[in-house]
């Protein structure tokens, strides 16, 4: 809080407000502290309450100059500037860096964010510090092709993007011609995108809440399927890494990626490629994992990692959460076909079910998902072991899915 009195907290949100508090209904940016001035999807405004709102803006999601217009707005509004600017999704982070340094706001910068939010950003300044990443270019048809003809097998992603949307997978000339021809009709700038060798081994993620470069807790977990399962409607499974060689190996990597950025505080989502040789960076995000990562960590550790994340956009001391328990946690995504959903996706109640993140209801019309995280469920659980997470996991794909396509919908 500042001296004179509660702070003025500029929040722009897509996902909705309700992330903004726990479980319990406990406000992230409480009353008595702040006054809340918050830019939100126009489509999540019916989560828009709480005595700490001051004033609400609703627009459509994606479009970048109401954004800052309705920012703008705020910022007048108020009769004084803003305090704070808070963002807690990874596609707001560059909107809220640049609108601090337009208002001249404390807080991550355009130029620090662009570190873990743009892949060739970041790959450039681990490289430099001598962290072992991809053979990597800004993408080129040269460069696809000097790549190709290095490692055989490569994969061009969107340098800022998110969820495994746009990835492609490229294994030969043919690849690369289909990628450039579906660029031209879709209207895609080539320089939008980055190229890298692919790398063949198992990715791994690791969760940390840090302060000024160093983790002060972290859990570790293993994606058993691709991130592209969504494109086949497969389901995706996540599971935490025990006690071992293994997580010892992971969190020692962790460690010195994050040593590359000594000036962040708040939460990283890392993921990394283990083979049998060596640990591999493959991406690193300013903010927290998707899926079931919140609640999973949350379980482990007791602390919620979007909290802490709205802590270091205010520029709070940020506490060290309790060592990780001993149980693990694991998570299940579980996409639909599209069409009308005529079954309650929601699993039977059991003491091992920690979360269950629904995204459509009975009678909403589901369309095929695009990205990793349009998962019609998104179910966390809790074991005593790796193979019981697994276990439990696959029993609740086994019960999605029969409702799914036992007749609980309808293809479209």
């Amino acid at each position: 809080m500042t001296s004179g009195g509660p702070r003025h907290v500029l929040v722009i949100d897509h996902i909705g407000y309700h992330y903004y508090q726990d479980t319990d209904g406990r406000k992230f940016l409480p009353a008595d502290d702040n006054r809340v001035h918050l830019v939100t999807d126009i489509r999540k405004l019916d989560q828009a309450r709480g005595a700490e709102l001051a004033s609400v803006v609703g627009i459509p999601r994606g479009d970048d100059v109401l954004l800052e217009a309705a920012a703008l707005f705020h910022q007048g509004a108020t009769g004084r500037p803003v305090d704070r600017v808070v963002a807690i999704s990874e596609g707001l982070l560059l909107a809220a860096a640049r609108l601090r340094d337009k208002l001249g706001v404390p807080g991550p910068t355009e130029e620090q964010v662009l570190g873990y939010r743009d892949k060739v950003t970041m790959k450039d300044r681990l490289r430099d510090h001598g962290i072992r990443v991809p053979d990597y270019a800004p993408f080129t048809e040269s460069a696809a092709q000097r790549l190709l003809a290095r490692h055989g097998r490569v994969v061009a992603k969107p340098r800022r993007g998110e969820s495994s949307a746009g990835i492609a997978f490229l294994d030969g000339p043919d690849d690369l011609r289909r990628l450039l021809a579906e660029a031209a009709r879709s209207g895609v700038t080539p320089d939008t995108y980055e190229v890298e060798e692919r790398i063949e081994g198992t990715l791994f993620h690791i969760d940390s809440v840090v302060s000024e470069g160093v983790p002060l807790a972290a859990t570790a977990g293993r994606s058993i399927e691709e991130t592209t399962s969504y494109r086949h409607l497969g389901a995706f499974r996540d599971v935490a890494v025990g006690p071992g060689d293994t997580l010892d190996r992971l969190l020692r990597f962790n460690r010195a990626v994050l040593a590359c950025f000594p000036h962040f505080s708040g939460v990283t989502h890392h993921e990394v490629f283990l083979t049998e040789d060596e640990v591999v960076f493959c991406e690193i995000g300013g903010r927290p994992g998707g899926g079931g990562i919140i609640p999973g960590f949350h379980s482990r550790t007791g602390v919620n990692l979007d909290e802490m994340a709205v802590l270091a956009h205010l520029g709070e001391e940020i506490p060290r959460p309790a060592p990780p328990a001993d149980h693990l946690t694991g998570y299940a995504l579980v996409y639909a076909p599209p069409g009308r959903l005529e079954t309650d996706l929601t699993p039977p109640a059991t003491d091992w079910i920690i979360d269950t993140q629904l995204r459509f209801q009975v009678g909403d019309v589901m369309p095929r998902p695009t990205g990793w995280n349009q998962a019609a469920a998104t179910v966390t659980v809790r074991g005593r072991s790796e193979a019981e997470v697994t276990s439990r996991l696959d029993q609740v794909i086994g019960i999605l899915q029969d409702r799914l396509h036992g007749g609980s919908g309808k293809q479209g």
